[in-house]
């Protein structure tokens, strides 16, 4: 994936009014808090609210964290063990048997992260929304900029025989996609002990996933292709499917924000717990009380609003990642 999807100005780079950059940490300091900006921030949502809905669907529900805390990472596959033979019955006079909780112990810290906008003082005189829409732009790069990690993150953890290639398409090549898609997940079942809950197509994944099911000569494969997310979700016995339509403006034109023809799939819990079996996270330490605080620096010909925010997207657990690249 580009490295600057957003072409936001690099730190130390001459902005000019209108332009995104990185915001420096002087930038971010209790004197510059505007407390009205931060509450137009909190109560401030994406159209229909799809970036934060997509930011929860793939990492969950946002884990709140100090500054620095530790999770444990579930790297053995026996933290997701059951019991077996009795093993949780208590003889008389004797003890409970003892459970450890399998897995390495981490100590990572939550990353700031901030973008400024300039705003010409000019600009106000014509429009009095001007600050409140700098807000809303910039939050909106910073929750892309979260969704980007994420799948980068799943993508790159997905390795070895849970990282395959499948050829969806139609005439000789049509498949059963759906069938080479729960076969997968049993194969990453057995790899976790644990049954992946989400799964995520690209855009261009779900669309050969119609055309190939499609153009099968077995007319009960065939009907598959007319099949809703939620009817694949159902039929795959997880708790979502999801398709990503969602595009940004890059340096080479625009991109999906996951790759087109991937298809991943992997476990993601709605518990909020630091130590549960997911396997990604995201971890977010409050800015003054706020997921998002903003802060306001004024100067004599233009302000600068900078939107800032700390949090950590955290692949906690490898297990069971899975990834279909799809021709």
């Amino acid at each position: 994936m580009n490295s600057n999807p957003f072409n936001i100005l690099a730190s130390g780079a001459e902005a000019k009014v209108g332009q995104v950059f990185l915001a420096n940490e002087g930038a971010v300091d209790n004197q510059f808090l505007s407390e009205a900006l931060t509450q137009y921030s909190v109560g401030w949502k994406s159209p229909d609210g799809k970036l934060e809905a997509t930011l929860r669907a793939l990492t969950g529900e946002p884990i709140v964290v100090p500054k620095r805390f530790s999770f444990k990472k579930m790297d053995n596959a026996k933290a997701f063990a059951s019991v077996e033979n009795d093993e949780d019955v208590r003889a008389i006079g004797a003890d409970f048997k003892l459970v450890t909780v399998q897995g390495t112990t981490v100590d990572q810290h939550t990353v700031s992260k901030g973008l400024t906008i300039r705003i010409d003082r000019d600009e106000l005189n014509d429009n009095p929304q001007a600050e409140q829409d700098a807000v809303a732009y910039v939050k909106t790069l910073l929750l892309r900029g979260e969704i980007v990690r994420a799948f980068t993150g799943l993508s790159g953890a997905a390795t070895g025989g849970n990282a395959i290639s499948k050829t969806w398409g139609t005439g000789d090549s049509a498949r059963d996609a759906d069938s080479d898609l729960l076969l997968h997940l049993q194969t990453l079942a057995d790899d976790a002990g644990l049954l992946p809950n989400r799964i995520w197509f690209g855009s261009t994944a779900w669309i050969k996933r119609f055309t190939t099911l499609r153009a099968a000569s077995n007319s009960s494969v065939a009907a598959s292709a007319l099949l809703t997310p939620e009817q694949v979700a159902g039929l795959a016995a997880v708790d979502s499917v999801n398709v990503c339509n969602e595009r940004y403006q890059g340096a080479s034109g625009k991109s999906t924000l996951l790759s087109n023809n991937l298809v991943l799939l992997f476990n993601a819990q709605t518990s909020g717990v630091k130590d549960d079996p997911s396997n990604i996270k995201r971890f977010v330490t409050k800015v003054n009380g706020q997921d998002f605080a903003v802060f306001r620096e004024e100067k004599a010909a233009f302000i600068d609003i900078t939107v800032a925010h700390q949090s950590l997207i955290a692949i906690t657990s490898s297990l069971g990642i899975g990834k279909i690249t799809v021709s």
